[in-house]
């Protein structure tokens, strides 16, 4: 602290020896006791306005800490219904396929022409539509 009202250290102990001349001994004690009590109450509030303070600043802190833990858990539901989400599409699509394949075996057996009598109610198949018979060659001229 450089100056106190624009008094330095060295003005301020001038002051005070003039005023302990001009006081005398009896009176510089009660000044000295009175000014220790002020200054006692002035630290006092001092520290009654920073606990109030800090009171304050933590109640606004916990205040924005639990919006932001509200957020949290909120992402972190919406996360985790995402994952499950996720993770029913290979199930989904492997059942998918799983009926989609035997639609087409179904579809392939009803077929007349295949070894297997046609559905009631079927039209006969266009011709170039059956799927070719396998044919046994006896001799590979290849080979």
């Amino acid at each position: 602290m450089d100056s106190f009202f624009g008094i330095g250290f060295p003005e301020l102990v001038l002051i005070l020896l003039l005023a302990g001349m001009v006081m005398g001994p009896q009176r510089i004690r009660q000044v000295a006791r009175t000014l220790g009590r002020l200054v006692a109450q002035v630290q006092g509030i001092s520290r009654e306005f920073t606990r109030q303070l800090n009171a304050e600043l933590d109640a606004i802190d916990n205040k924005e800490m639990r919006g932001t833990i509200n957020d949290v858990n909120e992402l972190r539901r919406q996360v985790a219904e995402l994952q499950q989400q996720v993770r029913s599409i290979p199930a989904g699509l492997a059942s998918e396929g799983k009926r989609a394949a035997q639609e087409g075996q179904q579809h392939l057996r009803a077929k007349p022409g295949n070894g297997t009598p046609a559905a009631s109610g079927d039209k006969a198949p266009a011709p170039g539509s059956e799927i070719p018979r396998p044919v046994s060659v006896a001799d590979d001229p290849e080979s």
